[in-house]
């Protein structure tokens, strides 16, 4: 009895072996895959990144082009407030002409 004990034990280990090792084989390659796809997500990460750090770069230079346009705008307001912008309009569209000045008509 004392030896199928022991032969059973043995045969028992060398079975185990085996399983232990596929078992260390399949954690690898799990870890290696779990890398791949880690890795694989990270790049689509950084592309997300760097389309969102254009877009920021093309929303700054709108927002610049949107400054001048508006500190344009304002410079212009300002100058149609102004007494020499109503004389010049008034000359232009009305032809008004101010005193002591000399009106020339084309001939026809």
């Amino acid at each position: 009895m004392g030896r199928s004990r022991k032969k059973r034990r043995r045969a028992g280990k060398s079975r185990t072996l085996p399983v232990t090792r596929l078992r260390k084989v399949i954690a690898f390659l799990l870890a290696c895959l779990l890398i791949v796809v880690l890795l694989l997500l990270g790049l689509k990460l950084q592309e997300k990144v760097d389309s969102a750090r254009l877009r920021q770069q093309e929303l700054e230079a709108a927002i610049v082009n949107e400054q001048e346009r508006t500190e344009s705008i304002l410079s212009l307001r300002e100058y149609m407030d102004s007494d020499e912008y109503i004389r010049q309009a008034a000359k232009d569209r009305l032809g008004l002409v101010e005193s002591g000045e000399v009106v020339l008509k084309p001939s026809e």
